[in-house]
């Protein structure tokens, strides 16, 4: 440790920070208290495609078992975050998109990842937050690449709720 604290402390500090602006922004807005695992769906299936994603899919980018991802799915759906619906192309076989509710908590996260960003922006200076944005794209795209699939998806969290059950 050269520097004094390890690489898993430094990361936390950052992580924290941010995890208590969401927590306390979602908290505000009235939005339920999610598991890791909650938010980790949520963020896999992401905002922004109306297509929404195949159950299959989500599964595999999760990484979690099928009958996990289901039970989680009918929480969110009964909390209004994510909707269900038959595949155009398939009938089969289902997809699932953010609901209204969903979207919403979508928005609010990246508005407080933005602000939370140029807050540090301000405190680092833009060319230093600048360098730590591109490190951190490059370390996440390394690591991502050269990780196996199943590790690439582990949980991910927005700071808000409890630990996730494991099934």
């Amino acid at each position: 440790m050269p520097g004094g604290r390890d690489l898993r402390a430094l990361l936390h500090v950052p992580q924290h920070d941010l995890q208590a602006q969401l927590s306390q922004r979602l908290e505000r807005l009235g939005f339920p208290l999610l598991r890791p695992a909650q938010v980790q769906v949520l963020s896999a299936i992401g905002g922004e495609s109306q297509t929404g994603v195949r159950l299959s899919d989500l599964v595999a980018e999760v990484s979690l078992p099928k009958q996990t991802v289901g039970d989680l799915l009918d929480e969110l759906e009964e909390m209004k975050m994510v909707e269900r619906f038959p595949d155009p192309d398939h009938g089969v076989i289902k997809r699932v998109r953010l609901g209204p509710k969903g979207k919403t908590w979508a928005t609010e996260v990246k508005k407080v990842s933005a602000a939370t960003e140029a807050r540090w922006a301000t405190q680092l200076g833009s060319k230093k937050m600048r360098s730590l944005r591109s490190l951190l794209e490059e370390l996440a795209a390394t690591v991502e690449h050269t990780r196996p699939r199943a590790e690439a998806a582990a949980p991910k969290t927005n700071g808000v709720g409890k630990h996730a059950k494991r099934s």
